[in-house]
């Protein structure tokens, strides 16, 4: 083996990606569309204030991650 050949990269046998097809994604943000909808101006800072988090905490839910339980009951409550 030359030198040249151990140091090129492997061939990559599978395709790395998301598992959810496309159109899946916009669904997995329902509660970030309720809290722009119920909220619509300066929404990160009255979704921590509604559901007792940071700021900067709502900004991360706002991006499409995982919203805790706290932020779920935020706009459950706020729809009441």
């Amino acid at each position: 083996m030359s030198l040249q050949e151990s140091f090129a990269p492997a061939p990559s046998s599978r395709k790395r990606g998301t598992a959810l097809h496309p159109g899946a994604i916009h669904c997995t943000n329902i509660h970030a569309t309720a809290a722009r909808a119920i909220w619509p101006r300066k929404t990160a800072q009255h979704w921590a204030a509604a559901a007792g988090v940071k700021e900067r905490m709502a900004k991360y839910w706002l991006s499409g991650h995982d919203v805790s339980d706290a932020g779920k009951l935020a706009i459950i409550r706020e729809l009441d």
